[in-house]
This record gives C-alpha cells, sequence and structure tokens, in this order.
C-alpha cells in the first residue's frame, strides 16, 4: 500500500502545535526513548519482526533515505521477510528532545544494508518521532537522507 506524499514538516509542525496545547506534562525520560531506538536498530539487524512490532505505532510512516516510504506493516514485513538485510545500523550521533508529549531524535547513523539492489553502505541524517502510548514508547515518524 502506498501512501500520499507527506511533506517533510508536517510531522514537527503538528507536533509543535499539539504541544501548545499540553500543559504540566512530566518530561520524557530520553534514555528509555534511547533504548527503544537502539532496539529498534537492532531488531533490524537480526530481522525479528516479532520485536519490532511493538515498538512501532500503528499510523507509523517510515520514510527511507531512497524516498520509499511505509506503513507499520510494510515495514515489518520487509524486515521479517529479509527483503531488505541491514548488516549494520551503528549510531554515530543521537540528539533526542521533547515537543509536548512527543520526543524528537536528530541523528546520523552508519548503514550497511543489502537489497535487490545489491549491497549499499551509506552514512544517513535522521529524524524520528517517538510517542508514549499504553505505557511503552513507539516510533510514529521516520525520515531520513543519506550523506553525501
Amino acid at each position: 500500500m502506498t501512501r500520499p506524499a507527506i511533506p517533510l514538516l508536517a510531522v514537527p509542525l503538528a507536533l509543535a502545535l499539539l504541544s501548545g496545547c499540553q500543559t504540566m506534562q512530566a518530561a520524557p525520560d530520553f534514555a528509555e526513548v534511547e533504548a527503544v531506538e537502539r532496539a529498534r536498530f537492532q531488531a533490524f539487524i537480526k530481522g525479528d519482526a516479532a520485536a519490532l512490532r511493538p515498538l512501532l505505532a500503528d499510523d507509523l510512516l517510515y520514510c527511507h533515505s531512497s524516498g520509499q516510504c511505509q506503513n507499520k506493516e510494510e515495514i515489518v514485513t520487509s524486515i521479517g521477510s529479509n527483503e531488505s538485510d541491514y548488516l549494520k545500523l551503528d549510531v554515530v550521533s543521537l540528539k533526542p528532545r521533547a515537543l509536548g508529549g512527543a520526543v524528537l531524535i536528530n541523528g546520523k547513523v552508519d548503514v550497511v544494508v543489502v537489497d535487490s539492489g545489491g549491497t549499499k553502505q551509506f552514512q544517513a541524517v535522521y529524524t524520528d518521532a517517538y510517542v508514549k502510548r499504553d505505557g511503552r514508547w513507539q516510533l510514529v515518524s521516520w525520515q531520513s537522507t543519506r550523506v553525501p
């Protein structure tokens, strides 16, 4: 299923607008969110769809550095089937910040992935967003860009 293109600024802008409506909210635990982020990368490397599923929100929009965007089921299926076999996802930098009830992360990652086009090795910068639902942090948005 292909979703319509969403402007890159739509998610952060929507989160910023929502943050103005929230009051007296506890600061998020960045270490907890970072642990979820790293667990998600490990699930990608292991091809572990079962471990990945609870880390992703049902309304996830995941846009790869190639420009391909996927929803939760598409990304879980892709990882579980080794359609894209991630060999390396090493965090170079990771900077979380609170925005209302969400946590945005700006990061950089070293990637090695094998897919139908062969083996690709690159660095990517990314922005993603986590929200806490049912007591756990879940990824709701990912957007990455290859570093030239």
